[in-house]
């Protein structure tokens, strides 16, 4: 009887620890998750550690991004999954790339992608694992550099692209938030694309609003 009750406490008291413990986040990115265009003394404050400082322990987030990654990269996302071997929920934010290519196969093609990483994602940490698409952020086009020329249709393409995973995650039983007209355009004149220190903190209010409602 003993027995039976000192394990009921133990029980008890592991299932109040599992609740209070803090969600683990990994976010599959870009540069813009990664931070890896912000000068060295603002990296502190790249939305994805802002997130985590402002969860208030809800939330441990995993910084997988990557300068200069495209949809394209489930090789990589493979990879990830054998860095990260648990997750609670999978955030990919993707896209930004991808909208360099004005063709009509880029949304296609940015779809099937995330389409296989969020399968690779369920088969590594199980079917029910939560599942955020983020569509991808506004540019600056009066900003660009070497796109400008093509800067109204690339900003065409962050508009489809972001609708199109709107769609998937619908399709995919996974949550979905935009970030397209969420950073201020004065936050973008470095290059039109990477955020500044505000536009990673306009980031995070909106990321973490999502994520903190995904795990209630």
């Amino acid at each position: 009887m003993k027995f039976l009750i000192a394990f009921s406490l133990l029980v008890a008291v592991h299932a109040t620890f599992a609740a209070d413990a803090p969600k683990k986040v990994v976010v599959f990115g870009d540069s813009i998750t990664q931070g890896s265009a912000m000068p060295k003394e603002d990296k502190p404050k790249v939305w994805v550690t802002t997130v985590q400082g402002d969860s208030r322990g809800r939330l441990e987030m995993i910084n997988e991004g990557k300068g200069g990654r495209p949809t394209d990269s489930v090789k990589e996302f493979e990879a990830m999954l054998q860095r990260q071997p648990k997750a609670d929920i999978l955030v990919i934010a993707l896209g930004t790339n991808d909208s360099r290519d004005i063709t009509d196969k880029c949304v296609p093609k940015a779809v099937a992608n995330v389409k296989s990483m969020v399968e690779k994602g369920r088969t590594a940490y199980g079917a029910k694992l939560a599942v955020l698409l983020v569509g991808p952020p506004n540019i600056n086009k009066n900003a660009l550099g070497p796109t400008k020329p093509i800067a109204n249709e690339r900003d065409g393409k962050l508009v489809e692209l972001g609708a199109a995973f709107e769609k998937q995650a619908k399709e995919m039983n996974a949550e979905f938030v935009t970030l397209y007209g969420v950073v201020p355009a004065n936050a973008l004149t470095k290059d039109g694309v990477h955020p500044d220190v505000s536009g990673n903190a306009a980031i995070a209010e909106v990321m973490l609003a999502k994520l903190m409602e995904m795990v209630k």
